[in-house]
């Protein structure tokens, strides 16, 4: 203590002496503006000595003149007496004046007063030995210009702040203890499909995130036409095949010869029959639009099963597309988010038996993807609240519903969608913002993959157009049913598969495949081989207007982590690099707890290849990893359902009752609810 205390005492003096030395100019500059009187050298005769005296007696006969004499300025600097041979006497030190009667005692002279009152003029000047310049307008070393509570206020600055309205936790919007869960509704919007329950079941329904809406306008149906493969496609398409020739010969399995010839004339000749409705066990009830009753649009199942034609008078949209709002397909804000209320209104009161006016009684869990448009998202909330008429919101991220769903507290969430591919690392239930990945690829693309290679084989249904709803269903029935990433189950293998045309009798086919079962999903790593995708932004205005500005730095990270096609296990591995922040322990707990959720995952043996895929990237090798594990989904649950059942387990948590959202502070303060009371957004 004492060295810590004589270091400090030896800074501030060096401090101190610097600042004296640096403006010592200043001293000097003030000393030469003073004055210096001539003194008057010249003896003065017995007249004017005379006259002086004759002045002292004037002047101590008044006191009041005696007093103010010393500021004349002729008597500023004091003058050097006479040398006389008599010393003065004592009394001409005393300031006092005499009276007029002692004449006898010489005066005061005017040299002994000003020698007097300059000793009291120098008598402060001792004090600014000091440092000076304690108010100045440039910084002084040791010094600061600003006060310090204008440096250290934390005025606006912090992230609490006061929302009117009910508190976080209160009562009037937490769901009721009475109820058991009962009383709370989870919604996972997704590309394809909607899911969506009660968060005291143990499983979801799933539903078509469609709506068939009656236009005014006759529309043409959208029809798919075969392109010629690009070089760069081409180039694919001989890397894929070059990977199933090695992982054949690593698995010890030898090539069929001349399988392609096998196949292509199997399929050209390939036999059909016809069945009978009353012979099809799964038989479809297509829509029937009667011309008396024609409402305006149909939902789920029923919108998919519409007999869409060239001259129909309705038109199937998507609301949800590549993870966000369908900005494509819709003219404005409000058409979509008309469509959305719709199909979520219609199958909670279908579905889930809760009437429009119980809505008040019920709360909702929004699970949104980890990069996700602001503006949308209070688009959908302000849905939720006034116009749908729910108690209370909750806003909530896949990657973390997904890692409360698999029972895991650090993992890597790969969310392989229809339409995207998100990947988010996840450490103690918190999403790493910066590892998060939003790639423009899904399980469409590989049904798309498929079915462009079934063509070349040539597919004996000839007349399968995508764009039509029930040919993309077979088309993704039988990738679910015929794809497979097994090197042991690449053979030639005859598969049945039935066409289901509306109004039309079923017709059963046969078809030959080959390799292509296992060419199609690694598509999802040589992206090259993708068709090209259109794209059409649209930037729709936001009534939430308060918080644009502050939004800005939101907005410009999700745009910069949205990708285009992009190889998979370079994008995880890319991912778990950025997460890990040079800790080489992190680096390998991530690699080691790599998990799969959604739909698009759930490819035969997909795993097994992404972990060798993700080994072999640069960053592993360069990392020294040495196992990568893609782990499996805990209790065999469906990967698709894995978010939302993570999201039921978060909702019944007790730090959930904070993050409850109702209208009250949601027409307040609007945007500010989701940074106070929602993790990371």
């Amino acid at each position: 203590m004492a060295e810590q205390s004589n270091s400090i005492s030896h800074t501030n003096n060096y401090l101190k002496n610097l600042s004296q030395k640096k403006y010592a100019w200043m001293e000097e500059a003030v000393a030469s503006f003073t004055p210096k009187p001539a003194t008057d050298t010249k003896p003065k005769s017995p007249t004017e000595s005379r006259k002086g005296n004759r002045k002292g007696k004037k002047r101590s006969s008044s006191p009041s003149l005696d007093q103010d004499s010393h500021l004349s300025p002729k008597k500023s600097r004091p003058q050097t007496p006479k040398q006389s041979t008599t010393p003065p006497k004592q009394t001409t030190t005393s300031l006092q004046p005499k009276s007029p009667g002692s004449e006898d005692q010489p005066l005061p002279t005017a040299t002994t007063i000003t020698i007097t009152t300059t000793a009291t003029k120098e008598e402060p000047r001792k004090r600014h030995k000091q440092p000076r310049f304690k108010y100045t307008n440039f910084p002084v070393k040791g010094y600061n210009i600003l006060p310090t509570r204008n440096i250290t206020s934390s005025f606006a600055k912090t992230d609490a702040s006061f929302i009117p309205g009910n508190k976080a936790g209160a009562e009037d919007i937490v769901p009721n203890s009475t109820e058991e869960w009962r009383d709370i509704i989870i919604i996972h919007p997704g590309s394809r499909n909607l899911r969506i329950g009660l968060a005291s079941e143990a499983f979801p329904i799933t539903v078509p995130h469609v709506i068939a809406r009656r236009m005014n306008t006759k529309l043409p149906v959208n029809t798919e036409q075969d392109t010629e493969l690009t070089e760069k496609q081409e180039e694919a398409l001989n890397e894929i095949k070059s990977e199933l020739k090695w992982r054949m010969k690593n698995a010890k399995r030898r090539a069929v010869p001349n399988a392609e010839g096998q196949v292509v004339g199997f399929n050209t000749n390939a036999p059909r029959e016809t069945i009978l409705d009353h012979n099809d066990p799964y038989k479809v009830e297509w829509t029937d639009v009667e011309n008396s009753n024609r409402p305006e649009y149909f939902i789920g199942e029923k919108a998919i099963h519409f007999p869409v034609s060239e001259d129909s008078e309705y038109r199937i949209f998507y609301p949800w597309r590549h993870g966000t709002l369908n900005e494509a397909d819709y003219s404005s804000l409000n058409a979509v988010l008309g469509d959305l209320e719709a199909i979520w209104a219609n199958v909670i009161q279908s579905e889930l038996e809760i009437e429009k006016s119980d809505f008040k009684n019920y709360n909702i869990v929004l699970v949104v993807p980890d990069l996700f448009n602001r503006s949308y998202l209070c688009e959908l909330v302000t849905m939720l609240l006034t116009h749908m008429k729910f108690k209370a919101v909750i806003v909530q991220q896949e990657s973390a519903c997904a890692t409360y769903g698999a029972g895991l507290s650090t993992a890597v969430v790969v969310d392989i969608g229809a339409q995207r591919t998100n990947i988010a690392c996840v450490e103690d239930g918190v999403c790493q913002v910066d590892s998060r990945m939003s790639i423009a690829m899904g399980g469409d693309d590989v049904t798309k993959t498929f079915a462009s290679f079934l063509r070349v084989n040539k597919f004996p249904y000839t007349n399968i157009n995508l764009a039509l709803p029930f040919d993309w269903r077979l088309a993704e029935e039988l990738k679910e049913k015929w794809c497979t990433m097994n090197e042991a189950e690449v053979s030639i293998q005859v598969y049945d598969f039935f066409v289901r045309t509306p109004f039309q009798q079923t017709t059963k086919y046969q078809c030959k495949v080959y390799e292509e079962v296992f060419l199609a999903p690694l598509c999802l790593v040589y992206t090259d081989i993708l068709q090209p995708k259109t794209k059409k932004t649209v930037e729709w205005a936001s009534k939430n207007v308060s918080d644009d500005v502050t939004e800005d730095s939101n907005v410009s990270s999700i745009v910069k982590n949205l990708m285009d096609p992009y190889p998979i296990d370079t994008a995880i591995a890319e991912s778990i690099y950025a997460a890990s922040n040079g800790s080489e322990e992190k680096l390998k707990r991530y690699f080691s707890s790599i998990i799969l959720v959604g739909g698009g995952g759930k490819i035969v043996n997909f795993s097994k290849v992404l972990e060798d895929r993700i080994l072999s990237t640069v960053i592993a090798q360069q990392s020294f990893i040495e196992r990568v594990e893609v782990l499996p989904a805990p209790r065999e649950l469906d990967p698709e359902v894995i978010v939302w059942k993570g999201a039921t387990v978060m909702s019944k948590l007790d730090s959930a009752k904070e993050m409850w959202i109702g209208t009250k502070e949601w027409e307040e303060v609007g945007a500010r609810c989701l940074k106070d009371r929602a993790l990371l957004l």
